[in-house]
């Protein structure tokens, strides 16, 4: 390739077949972060060729044209490279890393704790199996950048950037429920097999399965201090869970059908749940009792929310009513009317005066 030659891609990704599901979900965040990915089952294609003499050949053919056609190799590193594959692997990594190249960039990755080979060992190396993985990956991608665009090329929030995999992370069902941690770095879900997952934002990838419920999970949150998850399903479940361990703390039983929201008081003390029973409950978090219920409004109750001061609560239904009520007593302090569509979303200012709760785009 001559100089003047703008590359194809920004990134090829060199692995072992044995790690692709790993190096799938980096190829796209990667590819999510605008950058043009070379990776082998999205470039590769020997299908109409019958003869497996040939086919190998066009494979390997192909992957020599997209090293060529690349400006940044990340050389992935694991047990499973350093095994059959490693010399293979290693043969394409000549041309990144001559150091008189100064088009192109090797990066090396490790996958896992496998001893790295003395070729490799003066290399630094991105860490994927740190604990700040997000930050590796930060890493990663500014290193993948062109100079023309470091400055301009910056990743979508994580919150943006789960939404922009979608189905491609590795659950094809539905996910009905999805909640952040306060880093942004892990996300919980609740989805359409009975489980409540736990990811990382980074990577896409799964961290932890808490199984339990009986029926799709639609509602998920965080504890403050984010050692604790609650989670509610579609035939009334609740179920509070310690997060390191995904042990089940406590099943809170009360609802008699879909529990649409679930929430944390601030001191962690208490919990709050929503549902198609037309009743909001509170509940004692430690013990797992129902503490109270409140009753008032004619339909679903679809969302609920504390107060900075814990001292009130508030809940948005399909009646479209907002209704304002008192933790200590139960009783309804207000009802807000005037929606002309199920209410979606609610929440209380830090000073306690303004109440929004309309979401930008209401849902009906």
């Amino acid at each position: 390739m001559n100089a003047s030659e703008p590359f194809s891609f920004d990134v090829f990704l060199s692995h072992s077949a044995k790690d692709k599901d790993i190096v799938r979900e980096l190829a796209m965040l990667l590819r999510a972060d605008g950058l043009k990915v070379w990776f082998d089952e999205w470039t590769v294609n020997v299908n109409n060729v019958r003869s497996p003499a040939r086919r190998h050949f066009q494979r390997a053919q192909q992957i020599l044209e997209g090293l060529k056609r690349s400006r940044v190799l990340v050389l992935c590193m694991s047990a499973n490279a350093f095994g059959s594959d490693w010399t293979a692997l290693e043969a394409g990594t000549f041309r990144f890393r001559d150091p008189s190249d100064k088009e192109r960039r090797f990066i090396p990755l490790r996958l896992d704790d496998a001893p790295i080979p003395g070729s490799l060992a003066q290399f630094l190396y991105i860490d994927w199996l740190s604990g700040e993985r997000e930050q590796e990956y930060a890493r990663l991608r500014n290193a993948c950048c062109s100079p023309s665009h470091a400055t301009v090329t910056e990743a979508p929030p994580p919150s943006e950037r789960i939404l922009m995999l979608g189905t491609q992370l590795a659950y094809k069902g539905k996910i009905y429920a999805l909640a952040f941690n306060t880093q942004g770095s892990r996300v919980l879900t609740g989805a359409d097999d009975s489980n409540v997952r736990l990811w990382s934002s980074a990577s896409g990838h799964c961290l932890r399965v808490f199984k339990g419920h009986h029926y799709a999970v639609w509602s998920v949150a965080w504890s403050a201090d984010q050692r604790y998850a609650l989670s509610g399903d579609c035939g009334g479940g609740l179920r509070l869970w310690e997060v390191d361990t995904g042990k089940c703390i406590h099943v809170l039983g009360g609802h008699t059908g879909k529990v649409w929201s679930v929430q944390w008081s601030v001191d962690q003390r208490y919990v709050l749940s929503g549902a198609w029973d037309r009743t909001m409950r509170l509940w004692d978090a430690n013990t797992g009792l129902c503490l109270r219920v409140f009753q008032g409004h004619t339909d679903e109750v679809r969302c609920v929310a504390w107060s900075a001061d814990g001292r009130q609560v508030i809940s948005g239904a399909e009646d479209r009513t907002v209704r304002v009520w008192d933790v200590e007593s139960g009783r309804c302090l207000r009802v807000f009317e005037g929606h002309t569509i199920v209410v979606m979303q609610v929440a209380i200012s830090c000073d306690g005066r303004k109440r929004p709760t309309d979401p930008p785009v209401i849902f009906a």
